[in-house]
């Protein structure tokens, strides 16, 4: 697995970049995701976005300030997801490189997705409604992005795992 990260997500996590100074492209790979540290009001998160599918699965980073720390959490929500399409991921058995992010068009994507859950959370702020990010999450994931050509990462993402999984 990749994880293509920001400046923030690696000062955050203390990741060492693997190829810092080259050009490292980023295809569009379901194995590869792009990961981004920010704030809600006090509240600090990672965004991490599937690099062929814009999915997005956001978490809570309080007390989480390594990246195996991190990975515990984050595996797992992979390995589910997958299962209810059908694939499989072993979160046990993955083996993370981490790279800086160079997709313009993804962290332009990335920027969009952050600004819309901070608009959702200032929303449930003036509802006086739980902060809720499943819910936050289905939001972004039912969400058009121009960069996957004005379609849905919850339509896309099962199509591109069936595709896997004939092959």
């Amino acid at each position: 697995m990749i994880i293509h990260a920001s400046k923030d997500f690696a000062k955050r996590f203390k990741c060492e970049l693997s190829g810092a100074g080259q050009t490292v492209l980023q295809a569009g790979r379901l194995d590869a995701w792009s990961g981004h540290v920010f704030r809600v009001r006090r509240i600090s998160f990672t965004l991490l976005m599937n690099d062929a599918t814009l999915y997005s699965i956001i978490i809570p980073t309080t007390g989480l300030t390594t990246l195996p720390a991190l990975l515990k959490v984050f595996l797992p929500r992979v390995s589910r997801l997958w299962a209810m399409h059908g694939a499989s991921l072993d979160p046990d058995n993955q083996s993370v490189m981490v790279l800086p992010r160079s997709n313009r068009s993804l962290i332009g994507s990335m920027n969009e997705a952050v600004k819309s859950l901070q608009f959702f959370h200032d929303v449930m702020e003036v509802d006086e409604a739980p902060f809720d990010l499943t819910r936050i999450e289905t939001r972004l994931n039912d969400t058009y992005y121009k960069a996957i050509n004005q379609e849905k990462p919850a339509r896309l993402l099962p199509k591109l795992l069936a595709g896997v999984l004939r092959q």
